[in-house]
C-alpha cells in the first residue's frame, strides 16, 4: 500500500474540470476510449480486463456529491473507496477530510488515479490494487465507499467478503448504483450480514448507507 506520486496514465488522455456540488476537479480521462477497448481485446480475453476504469459513472458522480453534501461525516475518518476507476467519490471524501485508501483490481488504474490526486493537490489519499477474491489487507475503516460495482453477479460473493472484512463496528458502507439487476439479492445479502440499510435517491441513482444493527 503506497502513494506512487510519479504513476502516471499509461495512454493518451486529456484533462477536464468538473463542477460539483460547488465544488471543482480536475480530472484525467481518455482521449480515445475505442482504441483503448481495442488494445485490451488483443491483450486478453477476459471481461476482467475490461477498462472500467477509464469512464465517469453516473453513480460516482451521486455518490461523490453524497459525501460533498455531507462532509462533517467524513472529517476524521479512515474511508476505503472499492473499485475506485478514475476515483472521483475518494477525491470528495479527501477534500471533505477524510484519510482515504483508494483501492481496484485493474492493474493500469493507477496512473490515471494519481494523475487526478496530483491535479487536485491532495495528499491525503493513498492507493493499492485489490483483489475482492484475495484482499490481503487487514485493515478496518470507519466508512467504505463503492458505486456500481455489481454490474455482473458473480462479482456479489467477493464483494460481500471485502465490505464485512473491512467495516470496523461502528463503520459504514455508502453504496450507489443505478439499478443493476443484482442489486437487490446484494441488498438482501447484507441485511443477512446483520446490516441495517437506509436508502436515498440521487440523481436519479440509488445510494444505500448501511451500518451494522
Amino acid at each position: 500500500m503506497f502513494c506512487d506520486q510519479q504513476a502516471q496514465p499509461i495512454f493518451a488522455h486529456e484533462e477536464e474540470t468538473l463542477l460539483l456540488a460547488g465544488h471543482s476537479f480536475r480530472l484525467c480521462k481518455l482521449q480515445d476510449l475505442d482504441t483503448i477497448l481495442e488494445h485490451y481485446v488483443r491483450q486478453s480475453a477476459k471481461t476482467e480486463r475490461i477498462p472500467y476504469y477509464t469512464q465517469l459513472w453516473d453513480s460516482a458522480l451521486a455518490l461523490g456529491k453524497y459525501v460533498l453534501l455531507n462532509q462533517e461525516l467524513f472529517v476524521g475518518k479512515r474511508v476505503l473507496e472499492l473499485g475506485c476507476g478514475l476515483g472521483l467519490p475518494s477525491l470528495c471524501a479527501a477534500k471533505a477530510g477524510a484519510q482515504v485508501l483508494a483501492t481496484d483490481f485493474h492493474p493500469d488504474n493507477r496512473g490515471f488515479f494519481m494523475k487526478n490526486v496530483a491535479l487536485n493537490g491532495l495528499q491525503n489519499i493513498e492507493y493499492c490494487e485489490l483483489d475482492w477474491r484475495q484482499p490481503g489487507l487487514s485493515d478496518q475503516f470507519d466508512c467504505i465507499l463503492g458505486s456500481d460495482l455489481i454490474y455482473e453477479r458473480e462479482m456479489l460473493p467477493a464483494l460481500l467478503h471485502c465490505v464485512k472484512h473491512f467495516m470496523g463496528p461502528q463503520a459504514s458502507f455508502i453504496y450507489a448504483d443505478p439499478g443493476r439487476a443484482a442489486l437487490q439479492e446484494f441488498s438482501s445479502s447484507l441485511e443477512k450480514l446483520g446490516m441495517q440499510g437506509e436508502l436515498l435517491a440521487i440523481d436519479e441513482i440509488y445510494l444505500q448507507i448501511w451500518s451494522r444493527h
